[in-house]
């Protein structure tokens, strides 16, 4: 039986910066969606719930990792 221990080098994701790269270049419509997103909150009785308070961190995120 042939072992099934991967070497270190065959563990490591050489589409990791690629990732982050595709992530970046579609932060402008994340962040548009999150906007309108949050917009269904203006003067909803649900203002400041939870899932408010997630998507406007969520803006924070995108726009400090699409700076």
């Amino acid at each position: 039986m042939p072992a099934a221990n991967p070497t270190p080098a065959s563990t490591e994701s050489p589409c990791l910066p690629r990732a982050k790269a595709r992530f970046t270049a579609g932060a402008p419509d994340l962040l548009q969606a999150l906007v309108e997103a949050e917009r269904f909150f203006d003067g909803s009785k649900d203002h400041g719930c939870a899932l408010h308070r997630k998507i406007l961190d969520a803006i924070d995120t995108v726009k400090g990792g699409a700076a």
